[in-house]
């Protein structure tokens, strides 16, 4: 077994009952301990298997624009290429490119917990093919958990991709025209077309498993929107973003769009935003800290339970040994089965894990050892353990 800088072999704790009731997930702005942020991508890096490609297998890549006329079919084949394919491990979104610079608006249910998330570009022959389409890496930047938006980066767009402007709210009449392009149900860039109901400010609501409490400025429309339209553009004649296509309600054709008014205030924003959780978090405000500590034998330290999402349980365990020679450890439980089979060792304690071990099997041995690049969230690259 290599060495990894660490007095007490990682392999003690693997199989530990873990101190949390479901899995890691990403601190928005850790309270302690330098590998926080690390530990809540730990859960991810460890279930690396699960990648883009199985997301992308479930796009039907046939989805033609059904436009009615000339209006319509300008709407879609002026705007559709700034549309783009949000893809993470757990599903398909919708974005909108906003920016020059590479910048693209999503929704926060889109991009989840992940740091980084797929970005795929509308093809350049209508209807063809997406399964195999290259699939490009985008930074989440900044969140906005009270207005479920999101905001990512690319490195560059590709030539012929030009972001689209933003409208005003105020500008929005009742009973006009507005435009969605998205990936409904997996039917890639698809486009519906609707009318303005409602412009609501201030309205709150709660999508079904999410933990926030969400308010802002929507727009509601008739314009027909389902899953995977999330994070794309609902669009005015003017082909201008007046709103994020974002949820539904009950009833026929209540759909809402948080307004680009609420995109603005993410643009110019410096840091993300948290929102009251449904779990009565203290103050109504999440901010992801311990909620326990207690001192550590072996190595001799402190071991703090981490609560990353506010509902009171702890999500992992980071030990800090006392001795600056020992590498910080993050324990986590990747599978939820309620042991720890993950371990992250952290050497230089600068808050980037350097290697990761996985017990994949259940047996109480490390089976692979993944290595990290700094500042990164998966292994660039993984070595089955011997013995």
């Amino acid at each position: 077994m290599p060495s990894y800088a660490a007095a007490a072999p990682p392999e003690a704790y693997l199989g530990q009952p873990a101190a949390h009731t479901k899995g890691p997930r990403k601190p928005m702005k850790p309270a302690v301990a330098p590998s926080v942020a690390a530990g809540a991508a730990a859960a991810r890096s460890g279930a690396a298997v699960k990648r883009y490609g199985q997301a992308l297998a479930g796009l039907r890549p046939d989805a033609r624009a059904a436009t009615r006329g000339a209006a319509e079919t300008r709407v879609y084949e002026q705007a559709s290429s700034s549309v783009v394919l949000v893809v993470t491990p757990d599903g398909l979104g919708s974005g909108v490119v906003v920016g020059a610079d590479g910048l693209i608006v999503t929704n926060l249910h889109v991009t989840g917990d992940f740091e980084s998330v797929g970005v795929v570009y509308k093809p350049a022959q209508e209807g063809a093919s997406v399964k195999d389409a290259e699939v490009h890496k985008a930074r989440v930047l900044r969140v906005d958990e009270v207005t479920d938006l999101a905001l990512v980066k690319v490195d560059a767009l590709p030539e012929g991709v030009r972001p689209l402007a933003l409208g005003g709210v105020e500008a929005v009449r009742i009973g006009a025209d507005v435009h969605a392009i998205g990936h409904p149900t997996g039917e890639a860039w698809t486009y519906t077309r609707g009318i303005v109901s409602q412009v609501r400010r201030d309205y709150a609501w709660t999508a079904t498993g999410d933990r926030y409490e969400h308010k802002a400025t929507v727009i509601q429309t008739q314009t027909p929107i389902n899953p995977g339209n999330s994070g794309g553009p609902l669009l005015n004649e003017k082909l201008e973003v007046v709103g994020i296509n974002s949820f539904k309600s009950g009833g026929e054709g209540l759909n809402f769009a948080v307004s680009a008014d609420d995109v603005r205030a993410l643009l110019a924003a410096k840091e993300d935003r948290l929102a009251r959780t449904r779990s009565n978090a203290p103050g109504g405000v999440c901010k992801p800290a311990e909620i326990d500590s207690r001192p550590s034998r072996d190595p001799v330290g402190v071991e703090y339970l981490m609560d990353s999402d506010c509902d009171d349980a702890g999500d992992f365990t980071i030990v800090i040994p006392t001795s600056r020679r020992e590498a910080v450890m993050t324990l986590i439980d990747a599978d939820r089965d309620g042991r720890i089979d993950t371990v992250l060792l952290d050497r230089n304690r600068d808050g980037s894990p350097e290697i990761g071990l996985y017990d994949t099997d259940g047996d109480g041995k490390f089976d692979l050892q993944g290595t990290f690049r700094k500042g990164e969230d998966e292994p660039y690259k993984w070595e089955k353990i011997k013995g």
